[in-house]
């Protein structure tokens, strides 16, 4: 099991599929569990434990809007992450956004790590 999980938001704003697609990537380079937060906003009970079992891991949660749902999700399930990536307003999905977003989570992940 990987010892970092990044929680993402599920929206569909431009902005977040940037950030898909970015961790979606990242997931081919990094030793990283990515937990989607739409299962546990419809309190499926697999998923609203998954939530609560992130309180004892490190976390990253990536939003793609200001709206900051993954933040707000683990809030709600009283989990703390060790980092918080809030990537820059996109207005269409694009290469370079993609590749952006990818180096700005890849900071955070490298920061975790230590």
């Amino acid at each position: 099991m990987s010892s970092i999980d990044v929680a993402i938001c599920s929206g569909f704003s431009p902005g977040a599929r940037v950030l898909r697609a970015a961790v979606r990537e990242l997931t081919e380079e990094e030793d990283i569990r990515v937990v989607t937060i739409a299962p546990a906003l419809a309190e499926l009970p697999k998923a609203m434990d998954e939530m609560r079992s992130l309180k004892e891991r490190k976390v990253i949660v990536v939003d793609g809007c200001e709206g900051g749902c993954g933040l707000q999700v683990l809030n709600r399930y009283e989990v703390m992450p060790t980092s918080v990536v809030m990537i820059k307003k996109h207005f269409n999905v694009t290469r370079k956004g993609i590749d952006e977003a990818k180096e700005q989570i890849r900071k955070a992940i490298q920061e975790v790590k230590g």
